[in-house]
């Protein structure tokens, strides 16, 4: 089965195994495969099964099993053969679910003290157990933030105009909104470039073979590949 080149990838300590049941009655294992499929379809579009055991890190049949659970839970749609999308109940559980992630981060990085580039493992496990009153409380706490460390929306319905920027126009000045790869080493990497939520930057030049995009952050020139530009989000500046 063909994969979509994407590097969203599940954190190790979440990929199926654990079954226990969360504070909403429903098991960790089944919560991050409803996330892991809200995350998908933000970033590819439509999710077939191999893309989701891909983000897993699991079989493709140990996948299928589990969509076919999620559709009887009524969680999901699937048809053999076809793509994977959630229901409107499904949707609603993604989306507190990364609700609560994204404040999480932002709990863990700003009261905590905990570097904005390793957070997302630990927010991955916390976010099943903790009681919304209490993240509700964490969230006044911090004073109500819009968006986590990354850039992302807290409120997901929110309108958000940024786009990717490999599809950025060359030579135009941009800023970056926010980072949707959240990979310890995806994100050091780009810290060590100075490319953070509200930098601006700048593609000078495309490359037509391999992708590779000549871009300037803080007025130093640096080459980054595709990965770059399909998970970092930006706007005109």
């Amino acid at each position: 089965m063909a994969v979509s080149e994407h590097s969203l990838r599940v954190p190790a300590s979440c990929r199926p195994g654990d079954h226990h049941k969360t504070k909403r009655g429903t098991t960790e294992i089944v919560e991050e495969y409803v996330e892991g499929i809200f995350r998908l379809q933000e970033a590819i579009g439509q999710v077939t099964t191999g893309e989701l055991a891909d983000y897993m890190q699991v079989s493709a049949g140990s996948a299928t099993s589990m969509v076919k659970k999620l559709h009887q839970m009524g969680l999901a749609k699937y048809e053999p053969y076809k793509s994977v999308s959630l229901t409107k109940k499904g949707e609603r559980l993604a989306k507190q679910l990364s609700r609560t992630h994204r404040i999480l981060k932002k709990f863990l990085v700003d009261s905590v003290g905990l570097p904005w580039n390793d957070v997302h493992e630990l927010a991955c496990k916390l976010e099943h157990y903790i009681d919304s009153d209490v993240i509700e409380i964490m969230y006044a706490k911090l004073g109500r933030p819009e968006r986590c460390p990354h850039g992302t929306p807290i409120n997901l319905d929110a309108p958000d105009n940024s786009f990717r920027l490999a599809e950025a126009e060359v030579g135009v000045p941009h800023r970056i909104v926010k980072i949707t790869n959240e990979r310890h080493e995806f994100l050091k990497f780009l810290e060590d470039l100075s490319m953070l939520p509200g930098s601006k930057i700048k593609i000078l030049e495309l490359s037509p073979i391999d992708s590779l995009m000549r871009i300037e952050v803080a007025g130093k020139p640096f080459t980054v590949g595709p990965e770059v530009g399909r998970h970092v989000w930006v706007e005109l500046a």
